[in-house]
């Protein structure tokens, strides 16, 4: 019994979208390090080596990537689509420069993004929110959610990837979003614990 209870926390391949009750107010905590291994400060420190682990997965996969490109400077900006549930706020002061950003929700069911410009790094971290309906999240699965960094989209597959980073975040019940910082770019997949 035990045994089942814990596959089902540790596992976001949930068939159908689980909203969180109305009554629900309480964010949810950061990942445990009991359960994703050596989370040090929200980062898990991985040393150059790879982590398999399993993505988010929406319920009505995108038929194509979907792209979008800003031009933000020092006085901060967002890039948003919504047809991905994402939203990125770039803080004031994150760029010293006006900087082309560019932001693609991949295709396919995995909730994953590739940024633009690869190996920039943010004086602020940005923030990152993403829309958990329309997704296999549940209750159950919510405080494990996580961003993890993929420096090549070649480490994906169709339900997660590989990660060298794996970043903490918030679980918000009532607006039902997920909430992560960004300190710099390639790309990132929403993770739901290990493959």
């Amino acid at each position: 019994m035990l045994a089942a209870a814990l596959v089902a926390v540790v596992s976001c391949s949930v068939e159908q979208s689980t909203s969180p009750p109305p009554s629900a107010v309480t964010p949810a905590a950061s990942p445990s390090a009991d359960l994703l291994g050596a989370v040090t400060g929200g980062v898990l420190n991985t040393v150059g080596s790879l982590v398999s682990m399993e993505g988010l997965q929406r319920t009505t996969p995108l038929a194509e990537p979907i792209t979008v490109t800003a031009t933000i400077g020092s006085a901060g900006g967002t890039l948003a689509i919504p047809a991905a549930g994402v939203t990125v706020l770039v803080p004031q002061g994150a760029l010293a420069n006006a900087t082309v950003i560019t932001m693609t929700a991949r295709a396919g069911a995995v909730v994953a993004y590739d940024f633009a410009p690869h190996g920039i790094t943010f004086a602020k971290p940005l923030t990152f929110t993403q829309q958990l309906r329309g997704t296999n999240a549940s209750l159950l699965t919510a405080p494990l959610l996580s961003l993890g960094y993929y420096k090549d989209a070649s480490l994906l597959t169709k339900t997660g990837g590989l990660v060298s980073e794996l970043l903490g975040g918030v679980v918000n019940v009532t607006s039902w979003t997920f909430t992560g910082k960004i300190p710099h770019f390639s790309g990132y997949i929403v993770t739901c614990g290990r493959e």
